[in-house]
């Protein structure tokens, strides 16, 4: 196994290491790509005219991989961290990149958050995964339609798996919001612990409502907001996604017309009238629309911005 450490920060520098360092990078690697949920699916597109560039590809195309020149990828991965003016961008934080690689597989990783292991040694200090945004992982398995991604930084999140390894996503923000959709609907998205769970139909409200109420959807996010919420106390995310969200990329942007399509609603009232509601559930919960059973009702609230247009057609009728 080929195991290559790099200092980035202003400059490259080669890291030295002997066997007892190169076991506890091992070590590292083992632990920080153990994620099954916080994935994003990658592929190489070699129909573009620049797939060439990425380091992917040049690993892959390369027959001696003990000879390989593994400070080319160091090299452009400070390029990508840099601005066009050649000093660095503030937003993205300073590291340790690590690369294992064999004759058919490279795993790239940056790790941003040196506190948690010897930088002298690499031996492992303190919990690694805990805080999921220090570190940025590429597994490439000798498929360029199968690339998996672990960046959980939002600051920069398209720099690592865009700008440096040049990749494209496999799902669009449609197939991810459509399959969130259906997996809740199919009471699927959690593992069936939670599923069972006294309490999951608060779980399953709170996760819809995270849906309408945010422009993307983040696994871990969504993790912490019911870990928060009381709702749940859990560990890992693992104890949350069931394995049929492994296809659900770990964060991306939320499909309104998706949201749409399976929340709104045609309510007739009467041979003459009939309510539609772009989110049946939004509407309820913000008290745009009560339903009072015993009265036989329905009471719509009227936002202010529409109340003279609402005022202006029924005073002319």
């Amino acid at each position: 196994m080929i195991v290559r450490v790099f200092d980035i920060s202003d400059k490259v520098t080669v890291n030295d290491i002997d066997d007892s360092k190169k076991q506890n990078i091992l070590k590292i690697f083992s632990e920080l790509t153990k994620e099954t949920h916080l994935i994003t699916n990658c592929y190489l597109d070699t129909e573009s005219t620049n797939h060439k560039s990425s380091p992917i590809y040049y690993f892959h195309t390369f027959s001696d991989k003990e000879n390989f020149n593994y400070q080319k990828i160091a090299d452009d991965l400070l390029k990508a961290e840099c601005k066009s003016d050649g000093t660095r961008n503030s937003t993205i934080r300073q590291g340790l990149l690590f690369i294992k690689a064999d004759q058919s597989m490279i795993t790239i990783m940056k790790l941003e958050n040196l506190e948690v292991i010897d930088k002298e040694t690499y031996e492992i200090k303190s919990e690694l995964g805990k805080e999921k945004d220090y570190f940025k992982v590429c597994r490439f398995e000798g498929n360029y339609d199968d690339i998996k991604i672990i960046d959980k930084n939002r600051t920069a999140a398209k720099y690592w798996y865009q700008t440096f390894l040049g990749l494209t996503r496999k799902r669009t923000s449609e197939d991810n919001t459509q399959d969130v959709i259906d997996l809740i609907s199919n009471d699927e998205l959690f593992v069936e612990e939670i599923v069972n769970k006294e309490n999951y139909d608060e779980i399953r409200r709170f996760t819809e409502f995270y849906l309408f109420d945010n422009k993307k959807f983040d696994k871990s996010d969504l993790f912490n907001e019911l870990n928060s919420s009381g709702l749940l106390e859990l560990k890992k995310e693992d104890e949350l996604f069931s394995d049929k969200s492994n296809k659900i990329d770990s964060d991306f942007d939320i499909y309104e017309k998706a949201i749409n399509r399976k929340y709104q609603r045609k309510i007739q009232t009467s041979r003459e009238i009939t309510i539609e509601t772009k989110n049946y559930l939004n509407s309820i919960r913000d008290n745009e629309l009560i339903f009072n059973e015993k009265d036989k009702t329905i009471k719509i609230v009227i936002d202010e911005e529409y109340l003279e247009s609402v005022k202006e057609k029924l005073e002319n009728e």
